[in-house]
């Protein structure tokens, strides 16, 4: 059993995530997937050049473009088709830019925190916040590419987790894959006293994603947040709870989730169908997950 002090541990923590160069730097193609996105100019011949470069990348996002969920399947037999015809410019760039910028971080690939279930609980979170964020009638409360990318990387405080201290992070893989019932997090504060939340957050703004990525990443936990970009974080906690199928699977038990989708004025009937719509491709995301970890 290894013995942690969980005070020093989460001062440790803490000091190496404040400290400028001790969180990896984004690859290099994310920096040019990066340039992109903040290209007005930028456009399709130059975001398939950038993926092209890097055939795995390639194959994922044909492999992605060719889900159940689209209806192309087999159709779809270039990165181009990808793209123009499923994906659209922006989800295929924020798609891509979260799969290459998890290339810098560590993890093992099994466990409840093994890199294929994070790889498909994000996957999964992701498609149910924007597929969420399309049915919202005040349009204005979420830009859906940011809450897509919220959900790409809500979870990428593990990664880093396990890549700055593996030993530890094996620990808690073990722990929260020989308990189930015990909330994750939950052990996480017990243990360590930090948790995969905050750690995200500082990948986050280390890595200079928009503020509203990182407030959304932070607070994912607790949806009675009423500060700036309140409405990320209310929408990133629906998607985690209808994910994961349970009423209250956050910090915030007394504020059901029929109140947070008031909040964000979208209709518990097509949020029910958007739920079945991604629960019809669990199979899909875990063969995709399980690409990634390959």
């Amino acid at each position: 059993m290894l013995i942690i002090n969980k005070l020093e541990f989460s001062q440790n923590f803490r000091s190496i995530l404040q400290q400028a160069g001790q969180i990896p730097p984004l690859p290099e193609t994310a920096r040019e997937l990066f340039k992109l996105r903040n290209n007005p100019e930028a456009n399709l011949e130059q975001l398939t050049g950038v993926i092209e470069k890097d055939p795995n990348l390639a194959a994922f996002i044909m492999k992605y473009a060719r889900m159940s969920i689209f209806g192309y399947g087999s159709r779809i037999n270039s990165v181009h088709h990808a793209v123009s015809l499923v994906l659209g410019f922006n989800t295929a760039l924020n798609l891509a830019m979260g799969i290459v910028s998890s290339g810098c971080l560590k993890l093992p690939n099994h466990g409840a925190l093994g890199r294929i279930r994070i790889w498909h609980q994000t996957l999964e979170c992701a498609a149910l916040c924007r597929e969420l964020c399309q049915i919202m009638t005040e349009k204005h409360l979420v830009n859906c590419e940011l809450i897509y990318l919220s959900g790409l990387f809500h979870n990428f405080g593990y990664l880093l987790f396990g890549h700055l201290y593996p030993k530890e992070f094996a620990y808690l893989n073990d722990l929260v894959t020989r308990y189930p019932e015990q909330e994750a997090r939950t052990l996480q504060q017990q243990v360590f006293g930090i948790t995969h939340d905050t750690i995200g957050m500082y990948l986050i703004k280390a890595w200079d994603f928009p503020e509203e990525i990182a407030v959304a990443v932070a607070e994912q936990n607790f949806p009675d947040y009423s500060g700036k970009h309140a409405s990320y974080v209310k929408l990133l906690a629906i998607a985690n709870r209808m994910r994961q199928d349970q009423a209250q699977a956050d910090g915030c038990p007394y504020i059901d989730t029929s109140s947070l989708m008031e909040c964000l004025r979208i209709d518990a009937i097509q949020a029910k169908a958007v739920q079945e719509k991604i629960r019809g491709c669990q199979n899909e995301f875990r063969t995709l997950a399980q690409d990634l970890a390959a």
